[in-house]
């Protein structure tokens, strides 16, 4: 009986042993995995900020794309939508990013942008370290606020118009007119029109001078885009037409 009481013992401790060393080595594993977690969220970075229209106003429902390269006409990287105050807010990797914000009026998350769409312009380049919040503030607008904003901020300016036209001398609706002052495509063109209705209708505002005139069905303006003529300008012109190639 004793032999066999001492036998007991023995086990019954040897198990407690264990039971304290599994429940040891467990709790080591938490304590590692929360600690990798918190180091992990500590490398990442914020940016956050605000999107308004051209009245100043929060913009609800806009979408923050960003991009790990500054080709921004592809599905975005990472999105942050806009509250109903317009604020965003964004958790990124440290690191080099390019982002734009947009208001779609349509369901399409992708693709060029359509009449009544709004974009932000030219991407802002950001540089995000570990840690760091960066705070922005992005300002949406259409091609015809922003060419009237042209008109606001410089009254100098000599107005250009003329129509869009198809290779068949047709006019031609839901494009637009742009002018560069450098022969070089840009992505964001210097100076755009408004979307053209049904009587292919446009009308730049431009300081005098020379420039590069074409035409999109798209905005920002694709790769394929070219300037389809050079125009100086040192008074307000008109019918200076625009022919689209077929």
């Amino acid at each position: 009986m004793t032999g066999s009481s001492a036998e007991k013992d023995s086990l019954a401790v040897m198990r407690n042993r264990q039971w304290r060393h599994g429940a040891a080595l467990y709790f080591f594993y938490v304590v590692l995995f929360f600690a990798a977690a918190l180091a992990g969220a500590e490398e990442n970075g914020t940016l956050a900020g605000l999107v308004t229209d051209v009245s100043g106003a929060p913009v609800a429902g806009a979408e923050v794309s960003v991009y790990r390269t500054d080709n921004t006409r592809r599905p975005a990287d990472y999105i942050g939508p806009t509250d109903r105050d317009g604020r965003f807010r964004v958790i990124l990797p440290p690191g080099q990013y390019w982002t734009v914000a947009r208001l779609r009026e349509g369901k399409e998350k992708f693709g060029p942008l359509l009449p009544g769409d709004k974009h932000s312009g030219a991407p802002m380049e950001i540089e995000l370290l570990p840690g760091e919040e960066v705070e922005e503030e992005f300002v949406v607008a259409d091609l015809e606020e922003t060419s009237r904003l042209v008109v606001k901020y410089d009254t100098s300016f000599v107005r250009a118009e003329g129509i869009l036209m198809t290779s068949d001398g047709k006019p031609l609706a839901d494009a637009y007119a742009f002018a560069n002052r450098h022969e070089g495509m840009k992505r964001i063109p210097d100076y755009v029109s408004a979307w053209t209705d049904s009587s292919g209708r446009y009308a730049l505002f431009l300081p005098p001078g020379t420039y590069y005139f074409g035409m999109s069905l798209e905005f920002p303006p694709g790769p394929e885009q070219k300037h389809y003529m050079q125009v100086s300008i040192d008074s307000d012109r008109k019918n200076i037409n625009i022919i689209r190639d077929k």
